[in-house]
């Protein structure tokens, strides 16, 4: 019998609010799509690459908390700048794994981590957090909580149309050049 030593590990989990009622090519197309850019753009964060674990829901392995936590945000920021209007929910999670970490896929590991983050993410009920912070750190997990929920709750009065502009504005720090921009960009519609 061999034993295998459990590692904290930070993991990642996510789903898709509401992707019942929603067009199940377009949920799985735009998680695609998201997953694969930020596997690929934040491959040095990633121990484990996010993978789609059921049609709405993914999981991976990050190479730290800072890691995870900037995976989470690359993550809405692709959201808002594709423009896609269903919202996600996130865990965060430090917790054990107890096999090898799969390098390829984020399928095949166990531990107590993984178990825990898949509970956490489970409830379906209307006024759970999009984000939940567990590390084992709990001042710092706290306030990140507190931190992603004023976040969240700016970003929900959002309206996706809006998403381009609220992404210019968060990117460049001249409101002027933002509005040339967009000055020139309804312009160019017209």
């Amino acid at each position: 019998m061999q034993l295998v030593m459990s590692t904290i590990q930070t993991i990642l989990m996510g789903d898709v609010e509401g992707s019942s009622s929603l067009d199940s090519g377009f949920v799985q197309n735009s998680l695609a799509a998201m997953v694969k850019l930020v596997n690929e753009k934040k491959k040095t964060s990633i121990l484990s690459p996010l993978t789609i674990t059921l049609g709405d829901e993914f999981q991976g392995i990050s190479s730290g908390t800072t890691s995870g936590i900037n995976l989470l945000l690359q993550l809405e920021h692709y959201r808002f700048r594709h423009q896609i209007p269903n919202r996600h929910h996130y865990v965060l999670l430090e917790s054990e794994i107890d096999t090898e970490i799969n390098t390829k896929t984020a399928y095949g590991m166990l531990g107590s981590g993984l178990t825990e983050a898949r509970e956490l993410l489970s409830p379906k009920k209307r006024d759970r957090n999009h984000f939940e912070i567990h590390l084992k750190d709990k001042y710092l997990s706290r306030h990140l909580d507190r931190l992603l929920s004023v976040l969240d709750g700016i970003s929900a009065s959002w309206k996706v149309a809006d998403f381009p502009l609220i992404l210019d504005m968060l990117n460049e720090s001249n409101n002027q050049t933002v509005a040339d921009i967009h000055l020139a960009k309804k312009k160019v519609l017209q």
